[in-house]
């Protein structure tokens, strides 16, 4: 997430501008808007709360944050470990079906990722 917010600085996301270079104006919403400032610039209203300016997660910040809730697992160590641990007679049967169930979790989440950065676009 440090990596991603960088990246967001390079970016001139001024949510994730040091608070000089906002006041300078060298965030590209700044440059290209008429001057005035706004929400989104970080210079005052309702963006800004106790001096701190709101900082938006960007679509690769939520799409690294559901990969990671999501949590395709390759072996599930806990389920063998209860499952020899109370006598399955195949404690490592669940292998495959966990395989499948995170895989799909997983693709679920990928596909809703899309479908979000697609409407934040239009």
């Amino acid at each position: 997430m440090e990596e991603l917010a960088k990246l967001e600085e390079e970016r001139g996301n001024p949510g994730y501008l040091p608070a000089d270079r906002v006041a300078r104006g060298d965030s590209k919403e700044r440059a290209a808007g008429d001057g005035r400032g706004s929400v989104a610039d970080g210079l005052g209203g309702a963006g800004e709360k106790k001096g701190k300016r709101e900082r938006i997660a960007s679509n690769e910040m939520c799409t690294f944050l559901i990969l990671n809730i999501s949590s395709l697992q390759l072996i599930p160590v806990n389920m063998i470990a209860y499952r020899q641990q109370y006598g399955s007679a195949n404690p490592a049967g669940i292998i495959g079906p966990a395989i499948a169930a995170t895989f799909v979790s997983t693709a679920v989440a990928v596909v809703y990722c899309k479908m979000k950065d697609r409407g934040r676009r239009a």
